[in-house]
């Protein structure tokens, strides 16, 4: 019995030491109802922590830009960041854009650029590499065509958004008039088309192109020759290979070609009523218009071989961004498979995730396109950081030729200039 009190007496003043020690509950969340012991922030400085404010800057049409703005708002109405896009005017260069911009510390923290320029932008050390940013995988993930321009010094410095390779729409039935059933796909078909042609003469044009488009004028060259195999360092218009002979083929069908980027030349209406039979596009122009009469054809990829541009654009983040988690999450929502379909549908750009192509005919993309364009890999692609400056020599260059401000000679010898 004594015992017992003693054991009841020692109870008391344990409950009441417990009740004279300091509360810790005020400070610590209960480990039992949260886990390990921590600091409970308050709810002000939580929000603020998860938001993110950033700016993006793209040049885009205004149709585009306005799609870009729904896809903005929808990102902006799931995740606690604001988003500022920026439409930059058209005729501001990309040149430009870094003079008066970047070099000034006044950069967005996203920009979309042309895939030419994303070497460029990372060798003046204008871009974060997006390890830093981007979550997701893109060796394998994406079209190698897409990947090859945004890599450079062991690092990947853009995600790519879309690619819109250049095409041919061509009409079959003068075609085969002209002794072939399907468009030229190497220099000896080209070689026996323009033979024919000159022949027969019964139409004012066979092959439609913007003069002022390098991507338009290369593709062309490089079809002519049989395709463009990268030699070192050298620009793609190096007059070595097969260059020399795509010379010869274009100085030959150079009077009947349609400048396809003039105003009042209506390429489109001249190929679909016969008066053209090839046109020389991109694959978004070539899906807005399609024509009972028309076909498309887009080579074949082959490794270490260039025989069409595939032109890209991909979303870098500046590496003066203050915010490059945040950053990183809008594009990831934008170049996602779902918003790359909705991109698709708005605006005939190509989605580069290699899955969305496994099941094309499910996600409306167009039956010309080769299997290759997915499964390549390797795939010869211009991409040094130096393209920028050789693609500005060479566009007024080769449009002054094809006017006829120049002849052969001078435009071959000009090219050699430009090589050194």
């Amino acid at each position: 019995m004594k015992r017992k009190n003693h054991w009841v007496l020692f109870a008391i003043l344990l409950l009441a030491l417990i009740n004279l020690s300091p509360s810790e509950e005020t400070t610590m969340v209960r480990p039992e109802n949260r886990g390990e012991a921590q600091p409970a922030a308050p709810p002000e400085s939580r929000t603020l922590q998860e938001t993110g404010h950033i700016q993006v800057a793209v040049q885009l049409n205004e149709s585009d830009f306005r799609r870009l703005e729904e896809m903005n708002r929808q990102f902006m109405a799931i995740y606690p960041v604001k988003v500022d896009l920026v439409n930059v005017p058209a005729e501001e260069t990309y040149a430009t854009f870094q003079r008066q911009q970047m070099k000034l510390g006044e950069s967005p923290d996203v920009l979309l650029l042309d895939n030419v320029w994303i070497r460029r932008f990372a060798a003046d050390g204008y871009l974060l590499p997006t390890e830093g940013y981007y979550s997701g995988s893109l060796s394998g993930e994406v079209l190698s065509a897409s990947l090859i321009p945004n890599e450079w010094n062991g690092y990947v410095w853009g995600v790519p958004l879309d690619v819109d390779p250049y095409v041919m729409v061509y009409d079959a039935a003068k075609l085969k008039q002209l002794g072939l059933e399907r468009q030229p796909a190497s220099a000896d078909d080209w070689n026996a088309l323009v033979s024919t042609f000159k022949k027969q003469r019964t139409q004012p044009y066979l092959l439609g192109l913007d003069f002022r488009d390098p991507y338009a004028a290369a593709t062309l060259i490089w079809q002519l020759g049989g395709g463009w195999k990268p030699t070192g360092s050298e620009p793609f218009f190096a007059v070595k290979g097969n260059m020399p002979l795509a010379l010869q083929q274009l100085e030959l069908i150079r009077p009947w070609l349609l400048d396809a980027g003039l105003d009042g030349s209506d390429p489109w209406s001249k190929l679909n009523g016969g008066e053209l039979t090839m046109l020389l596009t991109t694959a978004s122009e070539a899906q807005k218009h399609t024509h009972s009469r028309t076909k498309v054809w887009m080579p074949e990829l082959q490794p270490n071989l260039a025989s069409a541009w595939i032109q890209g654009r991909s979303y870098a983040v500046s590496s003066q961004s203050d915010n490059a988690e945040a950053a990183g999450l809008w594009i990831s929502e934008m170049t996602s498979a779902l918003n790359q379909m909705r991109w698709h549908e708005a605006n005939r750009h190509l989605p580069v995730m290699k899955t969305i192509y496994y099941e094309a005919a499910h996600n409306k993309l167009p039956d010309w396109l080769p299997a290759t364009l997915a499964a390549g890999s390797g795939s010869a692609v211009p991409a040094s950081p130096s393209l920028p400056g050789q693609l500005g020599a060479f566009a007024p260059l080769t449009n002054d030729y094809l006017n006829g401000a120049i002849n052969a000679k001078q435009y071959r010898s000009r090219l050699t200039e430009l090589s050194q």
